[in-house]
């Protein structure tokens, strides 16, 4: 019974992580694809430097809360923080995987860091306090991201939980890897810093 309410609840995260808000946002708002503007990415800071900062905090909460939503549900459903880190998993994989875009979509950041929330607060607190720091620091949202991702499987050990260091360490992995892009930009000295449209 627990493998099929694990079944369950991983697709369901899956396809809740799946909706691209960024898009349905910035073009019923905007009348603007993100695609095919700006970074190509359906992001809210993508969203936020075509269309306005209102659009790209709206895209930020309905990202943050498709991770959010399945995994507060799974801790309650789920006996050990495991499995329940197998639904983080899937609502994050249906973000930058979704099917409604042929299997592609956005980084993951925004809804890593909803399907965390319910997990291990105070560890995800450390590693995005580091994602400001270098965002203050340099103005890069990708060179923060990869940080913030880093710095969540570290702080995972630091404070014990065991049980989620696979989780963070997958995601880390998979955060830099849809960055890969954004590290060639940064080598070359061609990454765009964050600026609101004006």
């Amino acid at each position: 019974m627990t493998y099929l309410t694990l079944a369950l609840c991983m697709a369901a995260a899956f396809l809740l992580g799946a909706i691209p808000f960024g898009l349905v946002i910035a073009k019923t708002i905007k009348g603007i694809d993100p695609r095919k503007a700006g970074s190509g990415n359906i992001g809210s800071t993508n969203v936020a430097r075509l269309c306005g900062w209102p659009c790209g905090v709206l895209t930020l909460f309905c990202d943050i809360m498709k991770g959010t939503l399945p995994v507060l549900i799974a801790v309650h459903v789920l006996p050990d923080q495991f499995l329940q880190s197998l639904v983080a998993l899937a609502a994050v994989m249906g973000h930058i995987k979704s099917p409604f875009l042929g299997f592609k979509g956005g980084k993951g950041v925004a809804t890593t860091i909803g399907a965390l929330i319910p997990l291990a607060f105070l560890p995800l607190l450390c590693a995005v306090a580091c994602f400001f720091a270098v965002f203050f620091l340099t103005r890069y949202v990708s060179l923060s991201s990869m940080t913030m991702s880093v710095a969540l499987a570290v702080f995972y050990v630091v404070f014990g939980h065991w049980q989620l260091l696979p989780l963070g360490v997958f995601l880390a992995a998979m955060i830099i890897w849809a960055h890969r892009s954004n590290i060639g930009r940064l080598m070359r000295g061609e990454e765009s810093k964050f600026v609101l449209k004006k």
